[in-house]
């Protein structure tokens, strides 16, 4: 499919809904929000101004996540280089930001957050009530029905039912800011 085929508004709903994760993704390369926005904005304007010669090969937001990940790279390299010329840190800084952005190239996108995402989900499952995160790993991580769970925590299903709808809706909202990078994963899984 080419990108052509994409006109002016659906471009701006694209715009709109994956801005803010995509500077998410880019200030976790960068970690300063302005350049950030900048990479973003730059990504989307290439597309757009490009988008007569691209041909996708997957969706329009996987094309501009990778072209996001790809710019972010290439300013942790130029800072790394910058860096290292105006002498203003040791050369062992400016090395290091070289590695840790060769490091992240060589990481595939799909797994880019995992830990990250593993860290928000422990820290999420320890601020529950013990009766609550017991209901909600017997459910998803046990694999036992409503009906289970009820009868072993001595509750009614229509709590356990409850309890789990919660957990699932306040993760969430924890998750929120990953969402999209998990979309995008679950999608390129889905190809496979």
């Amino acid at each position: 499919m080419l990108a052509s085929s994409i006109g002016a508004e659906d471009f701006g709903r694209l715009f709109l809904r994956f801005k803010d994760k995509y500077i998410a993704i880019a200030c976790s390369f960068t970690r300063d929000r302005a350049d950030a926005e900048d990479i973003v904005t730059e990504s989307f304007t290439a597309f757009w101004n490009a988008r007569e010669h691209i041909e996708l090969k997957s969706s329009p937001e996987a094309y501009i996540l990778q072209t996001v990940r790809n710019r972010s790279l290439n300013y942790m390299r130029d800072k790394a280089v910058r860096l290292r010329v105006e002498g203003s840190i040791q050369e062992e800084t400016a090395d290091g930001i070289e590695m840790e952005a060769n490091v992240l190239a060589e990481e595939n996108t799909d797994c880019l957050f995992e830990n990250e995402i593993a860290s928000i989900f422990r820290d999420f499952i320890a601020t529950m009530p013990e009766l609550t995160r017991n209901i909600f790993m017997d459910s998803r991580f046990e694999g036992l029905t409503y009906n289970e769970i009820a009868v072993k925590y001595n509750v009614t299903p229509r709590k356990v039912k409850r309890d789990i709808q919660k957990v699932l809706e306040k993760m969430r909202v924890s998750l929120k800011d990953y969402l999209p990078a998990l979309l995008l994963i679950f999608t390129e899984l889905l190809r496979l």
